[in-house]
């Protein structure tokens, strides 16, 4: 039985699938909660889930190494409500602050994610709590699972369990958060989701070498702009650079609504052409529609993206190079 040290067991899907996460700040990565709390203790968890409420006993006198301990059990609930995980802790002092949380639900069809948070701290921006599409990847730092998430996202195969790091930009230094992400439900598009500040534990990345690179090509080059997109819906991943100043995305935008209606067919040929093969395509004088209603004109060159679905038959994501060529006078 572990004391003295704050739990956090998930509990995303049925209570068959519940497991340990982080153990103070360091990552359990869906470890039997079973085998570090005490089959005598368990009900406690099942308690706080089903009551969404904190429960705290003072347990009693007996052989066990818990005897006479403090036990509390706090659930975190979801922005749908549903209880996403239960911090616990068993001890015979008052518990530390525990480790930061972020619980989020995720619509893998609208790409929305909404959050809830709790003891983020000063180091996040707690009161930002809903991204769709490519917002979601503009506070982070190194992330270098994220297309296989975008891809398990699209598939949303039932029942499946993703779990990963990523590094991301706060108000202070980058910190490290453990992403776990589970779909329990009917509607296997519908997941449910915790974040977790593993930082004291897991030490933030640096950018990659390639990110890097790419950082010193964009100030080469001012006009230059990169971006991921999915080849199967030809939407908007994430952006590599900074976004094309002015250009209309985020907010809810179907960014496949962005090209001019005219270029539209030509942007689907490109994908088609990747899709079967091409190294490298290029299309010119692309119309794309800024935040003001008018049209920017770029040049783009595509190639396919390695990552995502190992073994997938076509390329999933292509690296797009935006050449703004023209701006609206």
């Amino acid at each position: 039985m572990i004391i003295g040290r704050w739990l956090l067991i998930e509990t995303l899907g049925h209570v068959d699938t519940w497991s340990l996460l982080a153990v103070g700040t360091a990552p359990r990565e869906w470890k039997s909660f079973q085998r570090a709390v005490s089959t005598r203790l368990q009900p406690f968890i099942a308690a706080a889930y089903t009551g969404g409420t904190v429960v705290d006993q003072q347990l009693p006198q007996s052989r066990h190494d818990w005897s006479g301990q403090q036990l509390r059990a706090v659930p975190l609930h979801g922005p749908d409500g549903r209880v996403h995980a239960v911090r616990l802790w068993v001890g015979s002092a008052e518990p530390p602050p525990p480790v930061g949380v972020a619980a989020f639900s995720v619509d893998a069809r609208s790409r929305r994610i909404e959050a809830l948070s709790y003891d983020l701290g000063a180091n996040f921006d707690t009161e930002h709590n809903v991204w769709i599409g490519a917002e979601s990847f503009e506070i982070i730092e190194r992330f270098d699972g994220a297309l296989e998430l975008v891809a398990t996202l699209a598939r949303s195969t039932p029942g499946v369990r993703w779990l990963d790091t990523a590094t991301v930009r706060a108000r202070t230094d980058p910190r490290t958060l453990l992403l776990a992400a589970h779909n329990p439900d009917e509607n296997r598009y519908h997941w449910l989701g915790l974040a977790v500040d593993v930082t004291e534990s897991v030490a933030p990345q640096r950018k990659s070498f390639e990110a890097a690179t790419l950082d010193l090509l964009r100030g080469a080059q001012p006009n230059l702009y990169l971006a991921i997109v999915d080849l199967a819906q030809v939407r908007l991943i994430r952006w590599v650079t900074e976004p094309v100043p002015d250009l209309r995305w985020g907010r809810g935008t179907d960014e496949r609504t962005v090209p001019h209606p005219a270029d539209r067919g030509r942007i689907v040929a490109a994908r088609d052409e990747i899709r079967a093969g091409a190294e490298r395509v290029t299309l010119t004088g692309v119309r794309l529609a800024t935040d003001n209603d008018d049209w920017l004109v770029a040049d783009l060159e595509a190639s396919p993206l390695p990552g995502g679905t190992a073994g997938a038959s076509v390329p999933e994501f292509a690296l797009v190079q935006l050449d703004i060529t023209a701006r609206p006078t």
